[in-house]
């Protein structure tokens, strides 16, 4: 058994349990799609889709490509959702939503500066020049 850690998800046969959980049903999949949903009619379901990445958005279980795009998304569609103001009208909500952003915030990869270069984010019309 490859151990990486003591948590039950940190070693290799964890990891591979994982992959085929997630090959067999689609969740990351569907994870994303509802997270790509409008955040204004759909807040509920994603918040819902937020929270699974809150409980399995973690090396060795999410699928490994997947994972910083995924918590980014979430991420930022719970700052959309903390915004509306049925959210807003609940001060504990709205924290609650910020603590979850935080964490899922966390959980992103950083590169490494000195092995990655940095890219600079180009404006949109900087594409035609």
């Amino acid at each position: 058994m490859g151990a990486c850690g003591n948590l039950p998800w940190e070693n290799d046969g964890a990891a591979d349990w994982f992959g085929s959980l997630f090959d067999k049903t689609k969740l990351a999949r569907h994870v994303e799609d509802t997270l790509k949903l409008n955040a204004e009619d759909t807040h509920e379901e994603i918040r819902a889709a937020a929270s699974v990445l809150l409980f399995l958005g973690r090396h060795y279980i999410w699928q490994v490509h997947d994972l910083d795009r995924h918590l980014i998304l979430a991420a930022e569609q719970l700052e959309k959702v903390s915004s509306l103001s049925v959210i807003t009208e609940s001060p504990g909500l709205t924290e609650e939503i910020g603590a979850e952003i935080r964490e899922l915030r966390s959980r992103i990869k950083t590169p490494n500066p000195s092995q990655e270069p940095e890219i600079k984010p180009k404006k949109w019309w900087q594409f035609w020049s």
